[in-house]
């Protein structure tokens, strides 16, 4: 009887260090994601604000001139 609750404790041993493994790999895909995810938030932010920029302008030749002038303050 001994004997086998011996074994039982060392296959819990066992199946903990197999879990905190996985739990790790796990933990470092939800961070992967939910970087991307913030990552394509900003360039979809970013592209809005170009657009916004092109609209109000009203083409891209007068939205790089105008970014010149603000720029060069001429």
């Amino acid at each position: 009887m001994k004997e086998k609750a011996a074994t039982k404790e060392a296959n819990k041993s066992n199946t903990t260090v197999h879990e905190i493994e996985h739990t790790d790999s796990e933990l470092y895909k939800v961070g992967m994601y939910t970087t991307a995810a913030f990552a394509a938030a900003v360039g979809i932010w970013g592209l809005v604000c170009l657009s916004s920029a092109v609209f109000e302008n009203g083409s891209p030749v007068e939205m790089l001139k105008t970014l010149y002038h603000a720029i060069t303050g001429a």
